[in-house]
């Protein structure tokens, strides 16, 4: 006799749940899989011996594929769950799922998200530097936040502490949309004093993490999350950075993504948080200056383009602003 869940319905959602929870099977490989079969039920419809062959696959990765789908029914009362507890599942081919993240290979498949989605499909610029910032460091936040929500864009980060948290809090306290990205899973908030920020946060805006099981936030998980962070945005700005970090991160990844990079320009400021600042301007991250962020953000605002607004405002009259 059958049991109750085994009668579950199986939809797209739990299939896409069953491929990302595989062990060594990760965003590239399933987008692989997707463009050979077409649809993530056919991937799970194929033989051992098709997937086997396949180029970046074995007979091992073969077989945990075909063995996910026995979960199906556990994955589907995962999901009902979360929905219960305001967390939405988004797979890669729902029309919530963020547009700007699509292109990037590596972009997380299945997203968790706690508020709407749809906030990102404003312009979405991310803000993010050290949990240890200056004072100085916390003022230029303030000044750039304020006026990128002005401008109407919605401001990206990480919920960290320091430049994260003064970003998500400037945005909110001008009436703007934030949105944030974990390193672990949804069910809890990391740092947890950040509990009643990530509450205001989903309110109006949203909270996006890839775990959707329970998930610490590592160092590794909180370094690959910077991937989401500058996916979601046109540009990824670091306020204050050593020379090492999550910031530093987040701008490499943006450089990979061919997403727009820019740099708080410090000037001659003797601080290990200007260290980090001043390697990605050698390295060719735009220059963002203390003085002149008003400047700055009308130029970036006014461009259609972030190369374009890398012609004029690198090449053009601003220079001198530097």
């Amino acid at each position: 006799m059958e049991t109750a869940s085994a009668k579950l319905p199986e939809t797209a959602k739990e299939f896409w749940l069953a491929l990302a929870s595989v062990e060594g099977i990760g965003p590239v490989r399933i987008r692989y899989l997707l463009e050979r079969f077409g649809t993530i039920e056919k991937v799970f419809e194929a033989d051992l011996l098709e997937i086997s062959r396949l180029p970046l696959f074995d007979p091992l990765l073969a077989s945990k594929v075909l063995k996910a789908r026995i979960g199906l029914a556990d994955l589907h009362q995962h999901i009902e769950w979360y929905e219960s507890q305001g967390i939405q599942i988004i797979c890669l081919q729902d029309t919530t799922y963020p547009e700007q993240l699509k292109p990037i290979s590596n972009a997380p498949v299945v997203l968790a998200c706690r508020g709407n989605p749809r906030i990102i499909q404003k312009p979405t610029v991310a803000i993010v530097g050290s949990s240890e910032p200056t004072e100085e460091g916390i003022r230029v936040t303030l000044e750039l936040a304020t006026l990128l929500v002005q401008a109407d864009y919605t401001i990206a980060s990480g919920l960290a502490q320091g430049i994260d948290t003064t970003a998500h809090l400037t945005a909110l306290t001008n009436g703007g949309l934030t949105c944030a990205v974990l390193g672990n899973d949804l069910m809890s908030i990391y740092p947890p004093e950040n509990q009643r920020l990530a509450e205001q946060i989903y309110q109006s805006g949203a909270i996006f993490s890839e775990h959707i099981f329970p998930t610490v936030p590592s160092p590794a998980n909180l370094s690959v999350r910077n991937r989401i962070i500058s996916g979601l945005s046109l540009a990824t700005i670091v306020v204050e950075s050593a020379a090492s970090g999550g910031a530093m991160r987040a701008a490499a990844f943006a450089r990979e993504q061919d997403r727009f990079v820019c740099a708080i320009d410090w000037g001659n400021r003797d601080h290990l948080m200007a260290v980090g600042t001043r390697q990605l301007i050698k390295s060719g991250a735009v220059a963002a200056p203390v003085e002149g962020l008003a400047d700055f953000v009308e130029a970036f605002t006014k461009s259609d383009s972030t190369p374009e607004f890398q012609a004029t405002y690198v090449q053009g009259e601003q220079m001198d602003l530097f």
